[in-house]
Parts: C-alpha cells; sequence; structure tokens
C-alpha cells in the first residue's frame, strides 16, 4: 500500500468515489456466482488524514472490525474516575463510557451475524457491485484476538447503572461471539494435539493461532473455578457452562495433555524453538505468532495445572512455563524503542530479526498476548502462579518491555498523531505512514492494559504523586488512546 499521506487531493477525492460507490468492482475482477448484502457497519482498512475511509482491495476486514470492538472496549472500561474519566484528565468521558458499551455491542452483533458461520468466521469480504463475497480460506490468525472480547464480557459489573440493563446485556448479548471461535477451532482444525490449517497443514502458524485461539475457553474454566472467580463466571452452573462451551474441563485437560506431548516432540533444543511437520528447519515466525504461542502455552499450562491429573500433568504444565519463558525472551532480546521486527528467525546462536521493517500493529499484538486479558504475565489466585515461584523477575521484565515499547509509540510510531503503518527496523525511521484501522485498534487496546505495568507512566488518580515528567507522558499517552478510539468511531456511525 503506498504512503497514504503523499495522496494528492485528486486522489483523496478519488477515494471518496471508492467510498460512495460500489468500491469499483472491476478491480476486484469477475463477480462470482452467490454475493450477500454488506454489513450495517463498513471499517476501512485505513483513513486518511482528513477522515477518509480506504478499502484495501475493495474488501473489508474482519480484523478491523474486532480491533475497533476492542479499542471501544478499552476506552469505554477505563473511562473510570481514576483512569480516563479522573477529575485530573477527562471526567466527560464517564458520561460516554456507557454510550460506548452500547455502541461495543451493536457492532459485536454486526460482526457476529456478518462474519461468523458457526465459528468459522471470514477473514474478510470482497466487494462485487452491491453485493460481498466472503473469502474462500479460513486465516487462523485472526482467532487468538478475535476471542479476546471476552475481557468487555467479564467488564459487564464496570456500566452498571449507565444505561438501563447493559451490564446484564453485556454479560449474554455477547456469548454466541465469544464462544463459537473455541469451538469451531476444536472441531475442525484440532486432532491429536495438533491444530491444522483448511489444507491441513502443521506449522507454527496454525499451531500458534489455534493454540491462542482456544485460550478463552480454557479461560472460561480458570475464572470459573478459581477462588475470586465466585461471583462471575462462579456464579453459572457447571453444566450450563459445559453446554455452552461443548467442553468440560477435563475435556481441555486432556487436549492439553494431549498438546503438550506434541509440542515437546517438535521442540529443537539447539536453536529452542518449534519446528513442525510443514515448517521448513529455518522458517522465520511473525512477532504475533510467537506472541500467540506463548499465550497459547499459558492457556495449555494453566488447564494442566487447574485440572490435570498426576505428575505427568503437573510435569508437563512445567516444561510449557518454561518454554514460555524461552519464547518471551527471543523477542525480548529484539526489541527497540519502535517495536519488534516483523519477522525472527531462529538459530543455535540465539534470535534474529528476520525483516528490516517493524509494523507497529503486530507490536501491539505481542504485548497484548503478553499483558491483556488471561495473558502470559497475569497471575490469579489458584493458578498455577510458576512466574511468581521459579521467575520472579519477569513482572519487572514485563514492565521494561512495557515503558520500552509505549514510549516509543508516542517518539517514534505516531510522527503526525496517529500509528503509522510500518517503520525501519535498524532505525526507527517511517517507511508508510498509512492509518491503519487495525494498528489503531490495538494500540489504543495494548496501552490500555499494560502501561502501569512499568515506571514511566501511571493513572490519572495518581498524577498528584508522581513527577512531573511521568504526568506528562502519562497525559501524552491517555491523549493518544482517546485520539485513535475517535478515529475508529468516524467509521461506526452514531
Amino acid at each position: 500500500m503506498m504512503n497514504l499521506t503523499d495522496f494528492s487531493l485528486i486522489k483523496r477525492c478519488m477515494c471518496c468515489l471508492l467510498f460512495a460507490l460500489p468500491l469499483l468492482a472491476s478491480c476486484a475482477g469477475e463477480e462470482p456466482a452467490e454475493t450477500v448484502p454488506g454489513p450495517a457497519v463498513l471499517i476501512p482498512s485505513a483513513a486518511y488524514s482528513d477522515g477518509t475511509p480506504y478499502f484495501k482491495d475493495d474488501r473489508i476486514f474482519l480484523d478491523d472490525y474486532s480491533n475497533a470492538l476492542h479499542a471501544i472496549f478499552m476506552t469505554a472500561g477505563n473511562s473510570r474516575s481514576s483512569e480516563l474519566a479522573s477529575e485530573n484528565y477527562r471526567p466527560e468521558l464517564a458520561e460516554l463510557s456507557g454510550k460506548r458499551a452500547a455502541k461495543w455491542l451493536d457492532l459485536v452483533r454486526v460482526t457476529d451475524s456478518f462474519f461468523n458461520s458457526s465459528g468459522r468466521f471470514m477473514p474478510y469480504f470482497t466487494r462485487y457491485g452491491e453485493g460481498f463475497a466472503p473469502a474462500q480460506k479460513t486465516d487462523l490468525s485472526v482467532y487468538p484476538h478475535l476471542v479476546y472480547s471476552y475481557h468487555m464480557h467479564h467488564r459487564g459489573d464496570r456500566f452498571a447503572g449507565t444505561e438501563e440493563g447493559l451490564d446484564q446485556r453485556l454479560f449474554f448479548e455477547p456469548l454466541n461471539f465469544i464462544v463459537s471461535p473455541g469451538r469451531y477451532l476444536l472441531q475442525n482444525h484440532y486432532r491429536d494435539g495438533a491444530f491444522f490449517d483448511d489444507d491441513g497443514r502443521i506449522d507454527h502458524r496454525s499451531m500458534s493461532y489455534g493454540l491462542g485461539g482456544i485460550h478463552g475457553h480454557i479461560y472460561a474454566w480458570v475464572i470459573w473455578a478459581k477462588p475470586d472467580g465466585e461471583d462471575n463466571m462462579g456464579l453459572v452452573d457447571e453444566a450450563r457452562l459445559r453446554g455452552w462451551m461443548q467442553y468440560s474441563k477435563e475435556d481441555l485437560a486432556e487436549i492439553a495433555m494431549e498438546a503438550a506431548e506434541y509440542l515437546n516432540n517438535a521442540w529443537d533444543s539447539n536453536r529452542q524453538i518449534y519446528v513442525f511437520r510443514d515448517d521448513m528447519m529455518e522458517a522465520a515466525w511473525s512477532v504475533d505468532a510467537l506472541g500467540a504461542m506463548i499465550r497459547g502455552h499459558k492457556a495449555l499450562y494453566e488447564v494442566l495445572y487447574m485440572f490435570g491429573s498426576g505428575m505427568e500433568s503437573m510435569r508437563a504444565a512445567r516444561q510449557l512455563f518454561d518454554r514460555s519463558v524461552i519464547l518471551f525472551e527471543h523477542a525480548e532480546s529484539l526489541a527497540k524503542p519502535w517495536g519488534f521486527p516483523q519477522r525472527i528467525s531462529f538459530t543455535a546462536e540465539g534470535p534474529k530479526a528476520a525483516a528490516t521493517y517493524t509494523e507497529p500493529y503486530h507490536t501491539f499484538q505481542f504485548l497484548n498476548h503478553i499483558g491483556g486479558g488471561f495473558s502470559w504475565d497475569r497471575e490469579l489466585e489458584g493458578t498455577a502462579g510458576f512466574i511468581r515461584q521459579f521467575q520472579p523477575d519477569i513482572p519487572r521484565r514485563v514492565g521494561t518491555l512495557s515503558d520500552l515499547i509505549l514510549q516509543g509509540s508516542l517518539d517514534h510510531m505516531m510522527p503526525a498523531g496517529r500509528i503509522v503503518h510500518q517503520l525501519s527496523y535498524e532505525n526507527g525511521s517511517v517507511i508508510d505512514s498509512s492509518a491503519r484501522i487495525s494498528a489503531a485498534g490495538m494500540f489504543v487496546t495494548a496501552a490500555g492494559n499494560m502501561y502501569r505495568k512499568g515506571t514511566a507512566f501511571e493513572r490519572a488518580s495518581d498524577w498528584p504523586s508522581v513527577t512531573a515528567d511521568v504526568r506528562e507522558r502519562s497525559r501524552l499517552l491517555y491523549d493518544a488512546k482517546v485520539s485513535h478510539t475517535e478515529l475508529i468511531e468516524l467509521f461506526l456511525g452514531d
């Protein structure tokens, strides 16, 4: 995609024509036999500096809808008196919190009804004339963060009293959207410990995204069973929860044991990475796939610890945890203020950058895998607690990484006020300044989850007790989160 900020006025006018007319169906090739009416909300791939939408390849992408949902949730959920709606920042944002939560529900409904076919989520639709045709293949990479919408579902009580019945709607209306991805993956892409793609390939992508994609299923049972989940998922009868998930906690523990064995057989101890059946020996991984694999390991070792049986389960859980630390260290060693290399290769001498550029979207996806929702660094009462026991320095290291990249986002990733698409990994110079919707959404999400894990930022209610530098830095980050949310909201309607 060309650098959007360098386009002339004529090209911006052409983009308006693309949006107002049928998106130049001739560019998409011969019209398919069947199309469907478009969704009620059209979210573009990117936006020009004046807010004009850009639809890449005449398509609408599931990722853009999913990441818009995460941003709306994060800003709605953080618009409380201790954070965005603090008297020290913008207390008027509290009035928008309930409206944004309701908008989130509306967008869930649109996304679920249009993209979801019994858990098989179409990665994109292409515009042909007045209709849209779905992609022909499933893209497993959409699943790990698609299912992350459970985070809003579990935060319904934050919106009690904002709009009548809104908290209960948040608890119940998104259920199909949240549980159908995990059911689909386990029923259609899993066998004997391995996840495979539409072509039957088992490689690092299918394994990373398959394992990451079922973490919501495992999280539901973990939060149901842990002591401080008694007033949340613990309120649901076990039989009813199993009915929704279609997998019991025992089923998932058995699957985790199978997956642990498969993973162990694929471990290359020399290069400290997995090599699966259909991987090239020197395959480079995207940083997002690495993050999804870490989150998947977290899900596996927690379900084995909580619901597995015997010492074999405990040994497998510990081994999975130890390898998750190795995977984290691979990325940690390559982090720069402007992000991770887009791809990473693995050698006996250690991980190496396998790309000359970095994309903030994937950098923020990695951050959210390790620090958002049922994330790698989050340990709750009744769970394994391996970090506390065996790697107590991990929280400090995650905080240092978060500070590095969030400060870098302010210094390098948004020179014109919006997260850019691509930068040089070597020196952080901007390669593609286009403002992608998914990058904006994942920035808001990761920043909202991560900003207090280090020491560089603090929530607004604590600003009187921190240094002026921390206060100003935190204000700038808040401003960026709100402005990127507002960019996304341009395309969501009233």
